[in-house]
């Protein structure tokens, strides 16, 4: 009589196969967490970059008005002289001809202290710092011209002087208005010794 015995699978190969399983499953959980935790990060920094370009609009508005003030409306001692560089109040007679494709000043341009450094050495006006978000605010003016001097049709991107659209029943001679020259003013808000930065510009006249 015959006696078949039952074939058995030894437990050491059993236990080693679930640990080649356990292992797999540990590897995959550890990768979504990783994907977890920097899908967070992207999340907090874009969240971060949309709340400083919010603060940083206040700041960026205030450069812009100083610059309108300084160009015209300040009194005539101290407005700026629109025919000359006057670094002081951080203003150019010309186009800069160092600008990234973008529009934006070099001495603006670059990481915070290539930047700071440049800004500095061109004897540019003094940031404007906010203690309560440690921002620090730049700005330069530049008249949209190709030469110093007078304004000429030739030199100076001009726009004819509005005039009013009411009718009349007279005639009236136009009074003669010289040139008016376009004044791009940049504005560069920094977080210091960060990648936090913001550019803005806005054309005036």
């Amino acid at each position: 009589m015959r006696t078949h015995l039952s074939s058995t699978k030894c437990p050491g190969r059993q236990r080693g196969i679930a640990l080649f399983v356990a292992l797999i499953g540990m590897v995959i959980l550890s990768l979504a967490g990783i994907a977890l935790v920097r899908s967070v990060e992207t999340t907090s920094a874009v969240a971060s970059n949309i709340a400083f370009r919010q603060t940083a609009a206040g700041p960026i508005s205030q450069a812009i008005e100083t610059a309108i003030y300084n160009l015209f409306k300040a009194a005539p001692a101290s407005r700026i002289v629109q025919t000359a560089n006057d670094p002081a109040n951080s203003y150019y007679a010309t186009l800069q001809p160092a600008e990234l494709p973008n529009g934006v000043p070099a001495v603006l341009a670059g990481n915070y202290a290539t930047m700071s450094a440049a800004y500095s050495a061109a004897g540019l006006a003094a940031p404007i710092v906010y203690l309560n978000t440690t921002m620090e605010v730049r700005s330069v003016i530049e008249r949209v011209c190709n030469a110093a001097g007078a304004v000429t049709i030739g030199t100076c991107d001009t726009l004819p002087p509005k005039v009013s659209p009411a009718g009349t029943d007279n005639k009236y001679k136009p009074i003669p208005l010289p040139p008016i020259p376009n004044f791009r003013v940049t504005v560069r808000v920094d977080i210091p010794n960060s990648n936090t930065v913001a550019h803005a510009q806005a054309f005036v006249r």
